[in-house]
């Protein structure tokens, strides 16, 4: 299953994240991150946050 890289490259090169991202913009970008590839975790300082609203997501 090596396709799954290209799929990472893609994205990343697709979904920058901001310089200074704020906090928001930061918990947003993990969320979609999470979602596409999650090649890397969450940080602990969002990670409650990521995934209070992967949650929300995924229960519509």
């Amino acid at each position: 299953g090596g396709r799954r890289m290209a799929l990472n490259r893609e994205w990343h090169r697709d979904h920058r994240m901001p310089p200074r991202a704020s906090r928001e913009q930061r918990i947003k970008w993990h969320v979609a991150h999470a979602a596409a590839c999650a090649c890397r975790p969450i940080p602990d300082s969002i990670k409650a946050d990521v995934e209070k609203l992967l949650k929300l997501r995924s229960k519509t």
